[in-house]
């Protein structure tokens, strides 16, 4: 069913679907909510990406000496003309360097720092100290928009790598790299799942190329409805990247469909757990009391970035 909601005077409206499931005498449901307006927000990303870059192909330059601090907030300015090369029918391609001095994660946020356009736009792959890429190839940004989310994009890194940023851009740009220390988590299997209190938030980190699973356990100590709410700094320009959050039964099997992916631009959501009447829909109850589990894994090999869950009941 579509929901209409009212907040600070506007409205938005979302999507909710609803699961059901036979068990022990009733019925087993989760809900999921989905912005209406994330399609077309990236149908919108992918038309302005066509439009940008399907006239000049990439030049392989770059301007001396660009580099990000290892820790702390930095910037790079590529000026307006550093944009293209010198006959103006390619864009030219510009690496910047950046060796992280702790575990955690680096913000990229894209300033138009143009003085003939009143917005800038690009792309961006991220690379390891070989120039290889580990994210997704030609990540598209703009801040021709208000959200941050079409110019901000966020990497999981490890202290000591190198890394290369991959960047080109239509008009001059200032680029602010912010780093955050974050430790990865050894919890990494349903037997070592760290133990998660209620309306608790913990921060977790999902490092380039690491695939392993972070595992919490939640105590339910009396009948309840389960909701988790859950965000993500991340990174990609589609739908494919970004970090997924499992919500499972006391068996560490996700529970029907309760699972959600938080991506760069819809950054956010919760998962709902509970039981309804299976001959009155109208009447809901709570799961059993138990351990249940919350598993966050990224959603692809070019994923990766922070998140912050946390879960209550009512």
């Amino acid at each position: 069913k579509t929901v209409i909601t009212k907040q600070g005077g506007k409205s938005s409206a979302h999507v909710e679907f609803a699961f059901f499931f036979e068990k022990q005498g009733g019925w087993v449901m989760k809900t999921s909510k989905t912005i209406f307006h994330r399609a077309l927000s990236m149908l919108l990303t992918a038309a302005m990406v066509v439009t940008l870059f399907t006239v000049a192909a990439p030049a392989e330059t770059q301007a001396a000496g660009l580099s990000f601090k290892g820790s702390g907030k930095s910037t790079v300015k590529i000026a307006d003309k550093q944009c293209y090369t010198s006959d103006g029918n390619d864009f030219k391609t510009h690496w910047i360097k950046f060796k992280a001095a702790q575990d955690g994660t680096i913000t990229l946020k894209f300033d138009c720092a143009s003085s003939f356009s009143y917005y800038s736009a690009g792309r961006v792959t991220f690379c390891n100290s070989k120039k290889s890429i580990i994210g997704q190839k030609d990540e598209f940004w703009t801040n021709n928009v208000s959200e941050k989310k079409y110019y901000t994009t966020t990497y999981g890194v490890k202290k000591n790598q190198t890394y290369y940023f991959k960047v080109q851009c239509n008009a001059g740009t200032k680029i602010t790299a912010t780093t955050k220390k974050l430790t990865k988590t050894k919890a990494n299997s349903k037997s070592k799942a760290k133990n998660l209190k209620k309306k608790t938030n913990v921060t977790g980190v999902i490092p380039a190329g690491n695939n392993k699973v972070d595992w919490y356990k939640i105590k339910v100590t009396s009948k309840a409805k389960v909701r988790i709410i859950c965000s993500a700094q991340t990174n990609g320009s589609n739908l494919k990247n970004g970090i997924r959050v499992t919500f499972c039964n006391t068996n560490g099997k996700r529970w029907s469909n309760a699972q959600t992916s938080l991506t760069r631009s819809y950054p956010s959501d919760e998962l709902f757990a509970y039981m309804v009447n299976r001959y009155d829909q109208s009447l809901t109850y709570g799961v059993e009391p138990g351990t249940y589990y919350i598993k966050v894994e990224r959603m692809s090999k070019a994923s990766s970035g922070s998140y912050t869950i946390k879960w209550t009941t009512f």
